[in-house]
């Protein structure tokens, strides 16, 4: 029946992309034919996906049933699908026309056929790999009762990490093949014309047509289900597993016998007959037992012999398949192979995190820290060899460097292809050398060449890194290094590379060039027979040629730290590269110029490596070597000095160095054992030893202590024992005296001068002044400051035993001030060949409501910048910033940011995981912004504080007129403190003795005096002595006696407020809360507040826990109040001691300590409203508050109102002290409101203080009798406003001051217009542009003023 289609001839042929024209429109387009046979045509097409597979079967015969096959493979599509059938690939799409049908599938660029004969060749464990995954797509299709029925080498896809893919899945062709016929198997399966057949034995029946055999009589109809004609009685798909287990068994055949086909369909029928020389043939070339023995049963005759994939897998676990296969290997890689489908570099990133797990997985190896891998970087380098290695055939790390390297040419990030050479280095210190050379190397020179310039860099370390450890070298990479490695890294040491390439690559060349040694002479010891010494020397000389030419390119560079990273790297392994006289026409002759190099660390490297040079130069070379090291004793630097001395130190102890030349550098060179650096003595001291070590007695007596004798304090004997010499030098010259003799203009006349000075002391009598001659007026200067800084006889001496290098050293410095390139100390930063880019600290200020502006009391334009600057971190559906508060959009474009929920299930995905692989460098970026934008915030916040005296609550011209507006008498005790909800709000809440917190709103206190009331009030049961408002004045912050803090939780519409949290305070004993502040801010909600026994806490009130803590010492006395800066840079404390301490919160210690004169007790601090860095404080008595400057120290202003006389400290102290200070600025001016225990309120005019004013008077002021004057004075530095009180009638001042015992309140009167007890504290609060003062009293009386 097959004859059927076979049978058909068609009327004409077109190509393939002939059925493409028109048919899919843009969707699908036709890309390249990839074959074509009488059955399928086949093409790849291009999608918006990507690639695809088309198959195209041209429709001859229009009755054909195509439907049922189109449903057959959706239906096969949908059951893997569901079943996450991850090594099997259905087809995707089934398409019917009337001129043809068309199915597809994802194009995947090789298949197992392909790569069997694809360098580099599969590994024994990479087949192992292989084998597994084709009987796990087996299990995977065969457990959903699917079938495959055309299993070959063409049909297994293999991806570039080694993912096996079952595709092709052949429901639509016959079960069943007469065996005498071979039409049928040529048209539906020979379609790579090979002649393999790996059809199961049972599938060739015999037709009807032939003869009955006995065997097979069951078998003598064709049981056809394909894509002929199908008959009546059609009963569903007769495809079994037993039959797709052997076509793999076939395949898995070929595999291991490096491709050789194991049956065409002739051998497959004579198999079938019981033929079995050839299939013995074939397996006895496969070593493995097991292995073998799994393929004999794979490929059985018999089907019922054959087991499932299933049982082939267990049977094999631990066996032929290593356990980690099955336990981790085959779920990890399952991620990089099913959807979500990962990018590249998120790859390398989760390998680049995983690593060291794989490594203990796959290597039995220890799991590697990031801490033990770096120390392990540098042990590599010294032996290579320390990590065990496996053998090939159980090198499963080979898996992972093929995922590794498969993912490299698709990195888009540079921190990825970093990440991607760390791996490859890691990874090659376990694995062997073939696979270096043959699977990492050419990745690594790939990012070598096309990759920005710190990609660069990483891969020349690796590459150094992983050549190092390649011991076993095959022969056919014999000259990979001179035909491969040097000429494609060579162009890094180029100009046209970045400096740090080229420092990379300086850094590593000599490790290159002893690795290319190394595989050279690996070669010729391998092979002596077949490499003769003279083509040895061939390949030898090609390498220094190659090597020269990159070593002179570095040696020649525009850059200096290329040439020092070139010393410090290995020249000395250079040298020894090139040899004695390559090393002396190459390295020397070139290493000599850097002496004229501008770099001081050029030159210092110079002379830290010109002793190893030398070494393999030889001594011929001294006379060329004593020049330049003399050369080093006048350097500019005297850290050169020293270098250049210790240089001269080893080559006498290496003998490099004649006799002669020892000496006279001895004698000249013996005055800096009294140069004023240290380091100079201690080297010149070393190369004095080492010279008389390597000289004899009578030399060292002759010729080294005559030219140290005058610099020694003693004689000496032991020359030869540097740290005995150092001890008996001479005082050096004084840094000053020898600074200034250089920085003089005419030194030759000063070193004369000396000379002539020394002659008169040799001539004057012993005992008799010397009698100098007369030297001009800038010379006598110069003595006469030399002479205050300690110049002696001796240091003259010192001197002029210097005087050649003292004179070197001038003219060199004098070079040096007319190099106007020098900057003369400046750096100068040039932004022409920089990338400058600017981004926006502040947001755009949005225009607030009107309403807002005005109970804000802000001026239309100002808006506090902590809370529209400080962007919101980056979140799944947006990002940092908005465009419309003018944010920062560098993430994405904002484009991309609509949060419209009509996007669907499909759009949001993808935009989320864009947003997810954004580079490190962006997010770096992005962090440090937003690091800056919030320092910008504390500046703009600070900034604005100073802004203050033009945007003021206060509206011009204001002050109090001591209008009684309110007498709130609920607290049954004395009110300890007042706070504001808001600033400049007109919501404020009081905490009293009684152990009440009330709130109190000042829009309602009208003046109806009948229906005062608070809005809230809260019973804590215990003293309340500390209050403040956070959370935006949602939320109250009290502390109570009992060392509770307690936050509470403010409903507008409820009548009491909630208790939100308790806290304890019993941790460090600290002993109840005295004063708190709030920082309130977008970026910080935090309470700190202070502790009797010294606390000082901050609490987080989002994270529910400290912040931080200081410890006030308690010898400063008890914490009695604080107060903080606005921008949260310090906190300032007072003490019963009279001590205020401040303390700078960002490194959270104490910066300043202030003390009172007479130690009195601090009752309020406050911070002042214009200066920034000056402190309110009121003190016990006098009702005495002074501003004190915290930077200085200095007390600037003095408040007293007090008849005892100014700043005094006796007896007569006024009883009366300051307890409430408020602050502001009016008409640019500032202001202080204090509130006293003399029961009034006083007005300071800080600016006028004439202006200053009694508002408030006491209950018993008869205002008609007395008048209040304020005057101003200058006493010991500070202003001291002071107030007089003048009688205008026969009464005292004195008596002016009653107590309330004396003249108690009646009870049902009206209230007085004054307080009756002290003052405790004040508050500013407003409404509707009205401004209100309260204050509050020790009998627990609130009264508002205006």
């Amino acid at each position: 029946m097959g004859n059927q289609l076979v049978g058909i001839a068609p009327s004409q042929i077109y190509a393939v992309e002939h059925y493409f024209s028109g048919q899919f429109g843009s969707e699908i387009t036709f890309s390249s034919n990839m074959g074509s046979t009488r059955f399928f045509k086949v093409a790849k097409a291009k999608t918006e996906e990507g690639l695809i597979v088309v198959k195209v079967f041209v429709k001859h015969d229009p009755t054909l049933p195509l439907e049922d096959h189109k449903e057959r493979l959706e239906g096969i599509k949908k059951t893997l699908n569901m079943a996450n059938a991850v090594n099997c690939l259905p087809f995707q799409r089934v398409e019917l026309i009337d001129k043809a049908a068309y199915i597809m599938r994802e194009y995947v660029k090789h298949s197992l056929y392909d790569r069997v004969s694809t360098r580099p060749f599969l590994t024994v464990l990479e087949k192992k790999w292989i084998t597994f995954q084709i009987l796990c797509a087996l299990n995977q299709c065969h457990k959903q009762k699917i079938c495959h029925g055309d299993i070959k080498l063409e049909n297994i896809l293999i991806t570039s990490w080694n993912w096996i893919l079952l595709s092709d899945f052949a429901s639509f062709k016959p079960t069943y093949l007469p065996e005498d016929n071979p039409a049928d198997y040529t048209y539906f399966f020979d379609t790579s014309r090979r002649r393999t057949c790996y059809i199961a034995p049972e599938r060739f029946v015999k037709t009807l047509a032939s003869d009955d055999d006995g065997n097979n009589g069951n078998m003598s109809v064709i049981h056809t289900d394909s894509i002929i004609r199908l008959a009546p009685s059609y009963a569903g798909n007769t495809l079994l597993p037993a039959m797709d287990i052997f076509s793999a068994g076939c395949a898995l055949l070929e595999l291991w016998t490096e491709g050789t086909a194991p049956f065409e369909l002739s051998q497959l029928l004579a198999y079938r007959r019981g033929e079995r020389d050839l299939v013995e043939k074939h397996l006895a070339g496969i070593e493995n037992e097991r292995l073998r023995n799994l393929l004999a049963s794979m490929i059985d005759i018999q089907a019922l012999n054959r087991k499932s994939a299933e049982d082939y897998l267990d049977q094999e676990r631990g066996q032929l398949f290593p356990e980690y296969f099955y336990s981790f290997l085959q779920s990890y890689l399952q991620m990089f192979s099913s959807t979500p489908i990962m990018s590249p570099d998120d790859k390398i990133q989760c390998l680049h995190k995983d690593i060291g797990h794989c490594i203990k997985v796959l290597t039995q190896a220890q799991d590697l820290t990031p801490e033990e891998d770096e120390q392990d970087a540098e042990q590599e380098k010294k032996d290579p060899t320390m990590c065990g290695r496996l053998p090939p055939e159980h090198d499963g790390l080979i898996l992972i460097i093929t995922v590794v390297t498969s993912c490299i040419r698709g990195l888009k990030q540079s921190n990825t292809k970093i990440a991607a050479l760390e791996l490859l280095q890691k990874l090659s210190k376990y694995t062997t050398s073939e696979t270096i050379l043959d699977r990492i190397l050419p990745y690594i020179l790939n990012l070598a060449q096309k990759s920005p310039a710190k990609v660069q860099v990483q891969a020349i370390e690796t590459l150094t890194a992983c050549l190092s450890m390649v011991k076993d070298i095959p022969r056919s990479d014999a000259n990979v290094f001179p035909e491969y490695i040097l000429p494609y890294i060579s162009d890094l040491a180029s100009e046209s590379s970045a400096v740090i390439v080229r420092v990379a690559f300086a850094r590593n060349i000599a490790a290159l060039a002893k690795s290319a040694v190394y595989f050279l002479e690996e070669t010729q010891r391998n092979a002596p027979n077949e490499m003769p010494t003279p083509r040895y020397e061939a390949e030898l000389n090609a390498l220094h040629d190659i090597v020269r030419q990159a070593v002179l390119s570095l040696l020649t560079d525009s850059q200096p730290i290329v040439k020092q990273t070139l010393m410090e790297s290995g020249i000395c392994d250079l040298c020894a590269f090139f040899g004695k006289e390559k090393a002396n026409d190459v390295i020397l002759s070139h290493i000599m110029t850097f002496l004229n190099d501008e770099d001081k660390n050029l030159r210092g490297a110079f002379y830290d490596n010109i002793a190893g040079v030398a070494g393999y130069v030889g001594w011929q070379a001294s006379d060329i070597l004593v020049p330049l090291l003399q050369q080093g004793f006048t350097d500019r630097e005297e850290f050169v000095i020293a270098k250049a001395i210790r240089a001269v130190t080893i080559l006498i102890e290496l003998g490099h160095i004649k006799k002669p030349a020892v000496t006279e550098i001895v004698k000249e060179t013996a005055c800096y054992l009294c140069h004023p650096n240290l380091w100079v003595r201690h080297e010149i001291c070393g190369m004095i030893a080492t010279t008389a070590r390597n000289l004899s007695a009578i030399d060292v007596q002759c010729k080294i202590m005559p030219a140290i004798g005058a610099f020694l304090k003693v004689p000496l004997i032991q020359v030869e024992k540097a740290h005995i010499l150092l001890d008996c030098v001479q005082p050096p010259i004084p840094r000053q005296i020898f600074d200034s003799v250089l920085r003089f203009q005419d030194i030759h006349h000063f070193l004369g001068a000396l000379e002539d000075r020394a002659r008169v002391r040799s001539q004057t009598r012993h005992g008799a002044l010397p009698q100098y001659e007369d030297m001009g007026q800038t010379l006598r200067n110069l003595f006469r400051r030399l002479t205050s800084e300690g110049l002696t006889d001796l240091i003259e001496m010192q001197l002029l035993a210097m005087k050649p290098f003292l004179i070197s050293l001038k003219h060199k410095a004098s070079q040096d001030l007319d190099d106007s390139a020098s900057g003369n100390g400046r750096i100068v930063v040039s932004r022409k060949q920089v990338a400058c880019h600017e981004y926006p600290l502040a947001d755009k200020a949005i225009k607030m409501p009107a309403e807002n502006r005005s109970s804000e009391g802000h001026a239309p334009a100002m808006v506090s910048p902590a809370s529209d600057a400080v962007a919101t971190p980056l979140g799944p559906g947006g990002m940092a910033g908005s465009p419309a508060t003018g944010g920062m959009t560098l993430g994405v474009p904002t484009t991309t940011v609509s949060a419209a929920t009509s996007l669907g299930e499909y759009t949001m995905p993808e935009r989320n995981c864009w947003l997810e692989r954004s580079s490190e460098c962006r997010k770096d970026l992005e962090t440090l912004t937003q690091k800056i934008k919030s320092r910008y915030n504390v500046l703009a916040i600070s900034q604005r504080c100073s802004y203050d005296k033009l945007v003021t609550p206060y509206p011009p011209n204001w002050r109090l007129n001591g209008t009684l507006v309110a007498h709130l008498h609920e607290h049954s005790e004395s009110v300890i403190k007042l706070a504001p909800l808001r600033p400049h709000g007109s919501l404020f809440a009081s905490g009293s003795i009684d152990g009440t917190v009330r709130l109190w709103d000042c829009s309602k206190l009208n003046g109806n005096q009948g229906i005062n009331k608070s809005r809230q009030v809260y019973f804590a049961n215990t003293p309340i002595y500390a209050l403040a408002a956070c959370d935006s004045g949602q939320s109250l912050a009290v502390g109570g006696k009992d060392g509770s803090l307690l936050m509470m939780r403010i409903d507008r519409n409820s009548a009491k407020m909630t208790l939100q949290q308790a806290l304890e305070q019993n941790e460090h004993n600290d002993g109840p809360v005295v004063d708190m502040h709030a920082y309130d801010q977008a970026t910080q909600s935090v309470i700190v507040y202070a502790t009797l026994y010294g606390g000082i806490v901050a609490w987080d009130t989002r994270m529910q826990h400290s912040a931080w803590r200081l410890q006030n010492e308690l010898r400063h006395g008890v914490i009695t109040t604080i107060c903080a800066d606005p921008t949260g840079s310090w906190l300032a404390t007072g003490t019963s001691g009279g001590k205020h301490i401040c303390w700078d919160l960002r490194f959270r210690l104490p910066i300043a300590e202030i003390k009172h004169p007479a130690d009195s007790w601090i009752r309020k601090v406050a911070c002042h409203p214009t200066e920034p860095s000056y402190l309110i404080s009121a003190s016990q008595s006098n009702n005495e508050v002074s501003v004190w400057n915290i930077e200085t120290g200095q007390r600037q202003t003095v408040l007293w109102a007090s008849p005892a006389p100014v700043l005094t400290n006796t007896s007569l102290n006024d009883p009366a002290t300051t307890c409430g200070i408020l602050s502001g600025v009016v008409d640019g001016a500032p202001f202080i409101l204090t509130g006293s225990s003399d029961q009034r309120i006083r007005y300071w005019d800080i600016a006028s203080p004439k202006n200053s004013s009694l508002k408030v008077p006491a209950a018993n002021d008869n205002l008609t009798d007395v008048a209040f004057n304020y005057s101003a004075r200058l006493i010991d530095g500070s202003q001291v406003i002071e107030e007089q009180v003048i009688s205008m009638g026969t009464g005292e001042s004195q008596q002016l001051r009653t107590s309330t015992e004396e003249n108690p309140r009646s009870g049902p009167d009206m209230p007085t217009a004054s307080h009756r007890d002290a003052i405790t504290d004040l508050l500013m609060c407003k409404d509707k542009g009205q401004i209100y003062i309260a204050s509050a009293s020790r009998d627990g009386v609130i009264k508002l003023w205006k």
